[in-house]
């Protein structure tokens, strides 16, 4: 059942009561459900038009002191909305047309009143339709209004895909206005996806009516874009199709700060897997970086193979450390470096692995200034280079590694945007393979750009070799035709601040034992018995510990110690739990920390315990050396003992440990 409809308000101006009682009687006979506010005279009539809220208005013609076109228009200026029925004894046919034009809905005669009803009904029907109507308009004002407000691209289009309607959003987006896109189908203009996408998408709309998704586009420019897209299918009255409505939100910036997001991720991934791999590989280097300066001690006369393995495993522990660098985001350590030695380093490198076929030549400029940089990262530059020079000459050819100093005086259009002047130490790479073509030598900087097979090639070599030339302040420089082979001159600023060092492999070593009592501490058995080695080669006396655990159930019975090294991972107890419970049971004795990687909070954390000496891992004899002087020596490890040489037996002092032996594996020397 329907609630009741409220009763019709009517506003009825008539001077005659007894015809004010007729209307009601006649509408109430017939069922028109009304309240019926009567009013006699013009006062009373215009203060009901102020108060607002009829439905309808019936007005007599003919008034004592007013008139029924004057009170029409009154009620027009002042409800505009309401209709207005003329009810009048008499009235001209002229002056009915006057009303009509007045914005009168019908006029009736008193005499014929039994049309009265449905002349009611049919305007308060008129007026609700126009209600209505003036409703839907204000919706599709406001529709339209929120549609060129909107920061989406919208646009409609026919059948044949020439478009009806495109807000300025689209052309904000596209950069096309629609005037300059209608002549041509606009998924043609803006798409970027194959032809068989596009008509795979548009014949999934045809079929469901609608379709979303990520789609690659461009804008004027040719720029490129990615929208998430919800296209409709829009149909006729028939239910014909006959056009489509597209809803094309930008993901452009949102994708690009997605992919930054990745790469974060990545690289914290990469920072906890490198930090991982390079303590298995620090090691399994360690034994190998000591046990080369063994050999050179117990073999004096050896070739220079071995001088090869110590330079391959110091670059080898190199790299590990730029890897956590890298990792980590921060810069390698700089350093006045002498390049001669680089080049030729590199020239023995590539002359043993690279094919026989390659000649290598090493030319080297007398007298260079050394440049400030990182070490390993040239040596990557220079690797990269010449693995680019090695897969250009398929056949063989000869590769040709070159340094020099060139000052520039002058900067001239045809070099290089970064080109300055100044004193420059070039590093030259030469290759007389089948060099590069004129159309791709402004590309091949680009990162992930490669002319090689995919499992040869990432594209990634010469621009990181751009990035660390730039990261110097330098410049490179390219020169190649095709079939004439390439040369790349990497251009380094020269540190006329600095003077030449020695090369490690001439360093004296700075300390020597005197039968001090060490415990070694590592997990790694291979490290714990080259360590040994080389500290009882040093003139200590050496205890042994596979972790911090069995090191402090040692100490419990043996506190006699000089010095403590200790590793920093290690299982069951690590380095930092047990550097601080021995420093409540021998809280002087002094103590080195050993470790590949040492996070500034874990490092504070030890500086807080006391601990002051770290040693890197792996390290030489040298770096050893030098770290047991720090504590047994500081003020001048030089003149508190002889200078230690390899090979030569040194006596114990005259003084005693007496030590018990530990449980298997750990051992007394």
């Amino acid at each position: 059942m329907h609630a009741p409809s409220a009763p019709t308000r009517i506003l009825h101006l008539d001077d005659s009561l007894r015809d004010a009682m007729l209307v009601a009687d006649l509408l109430d006979a017939n069922g028109v459900c009304c309240y019926i506010n009567h009013v006699l005279s013009r006062g009373p009539f215009e203060q009901a038009l102020r108060q607002q809220g009829h439905d309808l208005i019936l007005c007599d013609f003919n008034l004592p002191d007013f008139d029924g076109l004057t009170a029409l228009k009154l009620a027009r200026a002042s409800c505009p909305d309401v209709p207005v029925i003329i009810v009048s004894g008499a009235i001209e046919a002229e002056e009915a047309v006057k009303c009509l034009k007045a914005g009168a809905t019908d006029y009736l005669f008193k005499q014929r009143l039994e049309r009265l009803p449905s002349a009611v009904q049919r305007a308060l029907e008129e007026h609700q339709a126009l209600k209505q109507r003036r409703l839907a308009t204000e919706h599709i004002r406001r529709q339209a209004r929120l549609i060129d407000q909107a920061t989406d691209a919208i646009f409609v289009c026919d059948q044949s895909m020439a478009l009806n309607f495109w807000n300025p959003a689209a052309t904000k987006l596209y950069g096309y206005t629609q005037a300059e896109i209608s002549g041509d189908s606009v998924f043609r203009v803006i798409f970027r996806e194959p032809e068989e996408r596009i008509s795979a998408i548009f014949q999934e709309v045809l079929r469901a009516g609608q379709w979303h998704g990520e789609i690659r586009q461009k804008n004027k420019d040719g720029r490129p874009l990615i929208v998430f897209s919800q296209l409709t299918l829009l149909t006729d009255a028939q239910g014909i199709p006959d056009g489509v409505l597209a809803v094309n939100h930008d993901l452009t910036e949102a994708k690009a700060l997605e992919q930054q997001l990745l790469r974060s991720q990545r690289q914290e991934a990469l920072g906890a897997l490198a930090g991982g791999v390079a303590h298995d590989l620090n090691n399994a280097l360690a034994p190998i970086m000591m046990g080369v300066d063994l050999l050179k001690a117990k073999y004096p006369g050896a070739p220079g193979i071995v001088d090869l393995f110590d330079s391959s495993v110091k670059r080898a522990a190199a790299m590990i450390r730029q890897l956590l660098t890298f990792a980590k985001g921060s810069e390698g350590e700089r350093s006045p470096i002498q390049v001669n030695y680089l080049i030729q380093e590199m020239g023995a490198i590539v002359e043993c692995t690279f094919p026989k076929n390659i000649t290598i030549t090493v030319e080297r400029e007398k007298n260079l200034p050394p440049v400030l940089a990182d070490a390993t990262q040239l040596h990557q530059v220079l690797l990269n280079l010449c693995v680019n020079a090695r897969d250009a000459m398929p056949l063989g050819g000869k590769l040709t590694l070159t340094t020099k100093k060139v000052e520039i005086s002058s900067v001239h259009p045809g070099m290089p945007p970064n080109a300055r002047v100044g004193l420059f130490v070039a590093l030259q790479v030469n290759d007389t393979g089948t060099g590069i073509s004129a159309e791709i030598r402004d590309r091949i900087f680009d990162p992930f750009f490669s002319t090689k097979t995919p499992d040869k090639g990432t594209g990634l070599g010469l621009s990181t070799v751009v990035g660390i030339i730039k990261g110097h302040d330098g410049f490179l420089e390219v020169s190649s035709a095709p079939g004439q082979g390439t040369t790349f001159t990497a251009f380094l600023p020269a540190d006329t601040s600095a003077t030449e060092a020695e090369p490690v492999a001439q360093k004296k070593m700075p300390f020597y034992g005197q039968g001090e009592t060490i415990l070694f501490v590592d997990d790694e058995t291979a490290v714990r018995e080259i360590a040994r080695e080389v500290l009882v080669r040093m003139n200590f006396q050496v205890v042994l510990a596979r972790d911090g655990l069995e090191a402090l159930v040692w100490l419990a019975e043996h506190p006699s110690v000089h010095a403590v090294i200790t590793d920093l991972h290690m299982p069951n107890q690590d380095g930092l739990s047990f550097v601080g419970i021995l420093r409540k049971i021998l809280p002087e004795i002094p103590i080195i920390v050993s470790s590949g990687r040492l996070e500034e909070e874990t490092e504070r954390q030890f500086k807080a315990f006391g601990v002051t000496s770290f040693l890197d891992k792996p390290c030489d004899e040298y770096q050893l050396a030098a770290a047991l002087g720090s504590i047994f020596a500081p003020a001048s490890s030089a003149t508190a003992a002889p200078v230690y040489r390899p090979g030569l037996k040194h006596e114990a002092p005259e003084r005693s440990v007496s030590l018990l032996p530990m449980t298997a594996p750990s051992t007394v020397v």
